[in-house]
């Protein structure tokens, strides 16, 4: 480990925004706890490689953030390896779409699982670090703009996502005195493979062709284009930096004004 450098950790590392934040807080110095599911190791093992042969230093942890033990050993690994913790992104996310009257309550308690409980035990675990070591730290989870507002087809989605922009409002008011700033990302639709899946079961329940709704979307937003994960995660580097040492419990748009809270 380097001198003096700070130390996230990342759920949902292996793709989309959760790689894109990993290079880009590689390339910004921060040393990397980079967690996903045991299915998805051999995509984090190359993007830790990858990170690794850059320069950067990376490791990978096999966590499920539904799980409190799974949550607690990720955080007690990036301690113990990196030496410290100074930042969580709480990441990882679900987004199964479809409608309302068609949810069952298994997608439901899921989403939930994974959404908010694991947003709350990353936040738990990783402030519980923060205030043991000292200097305070920063906090960061995964929104949406489905998290300001419901959509068709993302009840249950949204549900969790306003959950989150609570939890995140209330966790920045608790641990202020201890220097921990909480804030969450919000972007509209991003080109990742999330998306695409999205945009392959709503449109076919729509009577259309995959791409339908993003074709819909495009000639309605501003800007032109979806959001891009390295939108996000230049937002989320400005968060972890110094520059944003006095803001917290914000809940930031990443929309290109097509989504404006």
């Amino acid at each position: 480990m380097t001198v003096n450098s700070r130390v996230a950790i990342i759920t949902g590392a292996s793709q989309g925004i959760g790689a894109a934040i990993a290079r880009r807080l590689a390339k910004d110095g921060l040393d990397l706890a980079l967690a996903d599911l045991e299915g998805a190791q051999p995509a984090l093992a190359k993007l830790v490689a990858e990170l690794n042969a850059g320069g950067g230093k990376a490791i990978a942890v096999t966590c499920d953030v539904r799980s409190k033990e799974d949550v607690d050993a990720l955080v007690e690994k990036a301690a113990a390896e990196l030496g410290r913790v100074d930042v969580m992104i709480a990441n990882a996310g679900i987004a199964p779409v479809g409608p309302f009257l068609d949810v069952s309550v298994e997608t439901m308690d899921n989403l939930h699982a994974v959404n908010v409980r694991g947003v709350f035990l990353c936040y738990q675990a990783a402030a519980r670090q923060m205030i043991k070591q000292g200097g305070g730290g920063k906090l960061i989870a995964a929104c949406s703009t489905a998290g300001w507002q419901g959509y068709p087809g993302f009840s249950m989605y949204s549900a969790t996502k306003f959950a989150v922009r609570s939890l995140n409002q209330s966790a920045a008011k608790e641990l202020g005195r201890h220097n921990i700033t909480c804030n969450v990302y919000c972007p509209s639709p991003v080109d990742t493979q999330m998306w695409t899946d999205i945009d392959k079961t709503l449109s076919a329940q729509l009577g259309g062709q995959q791409g339908a709704i993003t074709e819909a979307r495009l000639k309605v937003t501003p800007m032109g284009r979806l959001v891009q994960a390295t939108d996000v995660a230049n937002l989320v580097s400005f968060l972890v930096g110094p520059d944003s040492n006095f803001i917290s419990g914000e809940s930031i748009v990443v929309s290109g004004a097509d989504s404006v809270a």
